[in-house]
């Protein structure tokens, strides 16, 4: 009976180890790329293997061609901020495949037995960003279109928040915009925000004009709602804002596709686009309106190349705006190598729009113009901006600020650690609001 016993012990024993084995969250097959990260730490296992491949694959189920580099890579955020980066990518068994990122950064990928496919996972903490570009063999392949990412947040402050007991103003969205002069055969959506308090008022509103107007006036970080606070508090003057979005000709006016017209207009640094508002859409607006017409009762405000081209416009046309609120502004170098003009042309003729300037020109342009113009600028930046062929974003903004300094400006610039997105400068558009609005005897 004893034997009989020891023997019964014995299978409970291997029965509860290969439960054990079979829950074991190492053994199951990945779910996320938290689990990849974990399995990758060390040497993959024929298994290991198998089962990251299968997990890329299904990921990737729909992706033609892996061997380009512009596929998106996988994104997984964590409670602290941060979050996981997975990369997956196809090449020739016993290939060389590496990432290339800014700041010197690179990350060799595993290869995922003879299959051809190889993989990554990464995690990155709170406040980072990655811009980078497949190496294969030591051949650097170009910058996809999804070729960044970053990880940031912040608290919203109560001024981007619904108050209760606070009036709300009126967004309405305007019949598409289709340009006649400046940009002919463009159509855009575009939207204007009166807020509640306009009636009553008895003096014309300040105005301000939002760059992609879009993605202002709705989701988080809502233009409207902090308006709408602000101007009940009676920390901002009673304020219409339009916001419009970039041009597009509609698919088969320049081939089969939509195409988008904004680089040509945010870019650009010229007059254009400030004339194009000032003359084609502004009139419908003042037209219903009491604006002021007063520049210094104008912002413009923008993102990115949104923010430039919102300096460019107080810049060019100081007598349309004098206020500019430039969140992650691209003040770099958006021409060709080969696209200055020669010695020979270097004049154009003044009552023509066409590129001459670019934005990393504007520090030198300040510096330079005397006496100042009349503009106050608010500037947002984070040092995790793009570092890319068309210049250090972060720098740029730096020098931009240096410059505003050194000419005597009237200027703030907010530093923090986030990327290239709008999301810092919508957490502090409140203040960004109260400030600009601000006159000295207020200080």
């Amino acid at each position: 009976m004893r034997s009989v016993s020891r023997r019964s012990a014995v299978s409970l024993s291997v029965w509860a180890s290969l439960l054990l084995f079979v829950l074991s969250p190492l053994a199951a097959a990945p779910q996320n790329l938290k689990d990849v990260s974990e399995l990758m730490k060390s040497p993959l296992s024929q298994q290991d293997q198998k089962q990251v491949l299968e997990f890329f694959q299904k990921k990737y189920q729909k992706e033609k061609d892996l061997t380009k580099g512009n596929q998106k890579h996988l994104i997984q955020g964590t409670e602290d901020g941060g979050g996981y980066a997975g990369w997956f990518f196809k090449a020739k068994p016993g290939d060389e495949v590496v990432i290339y990122a800014e700041k010197g950064r690179k990350w060799p990928m595993i290869p995922l037995g003879d299959s051809g496919y190889f993989a990554r996972v990464e995690h990155f903490p709170h406040f980072s960003s990655v811009h980078y570009r497949y190496d294969v063999n030591g051949t650097r392949l170009p910058a996809g279109r999804f070729s960044r990412f970053g990880f940031e947040s912040y608290d919203w402050k109560p001024e981007s928040l619904k108050q209760p007991g606070v009036p709300e103003g009126k967004l309405t969205k305007m019949p598409a915009f289709t340009s006649t002069k400046h940009y002919p055969g463009t159509v855009r959506d575009w939207w204007v925000y009166v807020p509640a308090q306009y009636e009553e008022s008895k003096t014309p509103a300040k105005l301000i004009v939002f760059a992609d107007g879009g993605g202002y006036c709705h989701n988080d970080g809502n233009a409207t709602i902090v308006l709408d606070n602000l101007i009940h508090a009676k920390k901002i003057p009673v304020t219409i804002a339009v916001f419009i979005n970039p041009g597009v000709f509609p698919a088969g006016t320049k081939g089969k596709q939509e195409y988008r017209n904004r680089s040509n207009e945010y870019d650009t640094c010229t007059a254009q686009y400030a004339t194009f508002l000032d003359e084609e859409m502004l009139p419908i607006v003042r037209k219903q309106y009491r604006i002021s017409d007063k520049p210094e009762d104008h912002i413009f405000c923008g993102a990115s190349s949104g923010g430039s081209c919102a300096f460019s416009a107080a810049w060019h046309r100081n007598d349309l705006f004098g206020k500019v609120i430039s969140f992650v502004g691209s003040f770099c170098d958006f021409r060709g190598i080969d696209d200055y003009p020669s010695r020979e042309k270097n004049t154009i003729p003044l009552d023509q729009f066409g590129p001459w300037k670019t934005a990393h020109d504007y520090p030198g342009l300040i510096r330079k113009e005397y006496p100042p113009k009349n503009i106050k600028v608010f500037l947002q930046d984070g040092d995790n901006d793009l570092d890319n062929k068309l210049g250090n974003w972060f720098l740029n903004n730096e020098r931009m600020a240096a410059a505003l300094a050194y000419s005597g400006y009237e200027y703030w610039f907010v530093q923090g650690h986030g990327m290239h997105s709008s999301r810092h400068g919508k957490a502090v558009l409140p203040e960004a609001l109260v400030w600009i609005w601000k006159s000295e005897s207020e200080k």
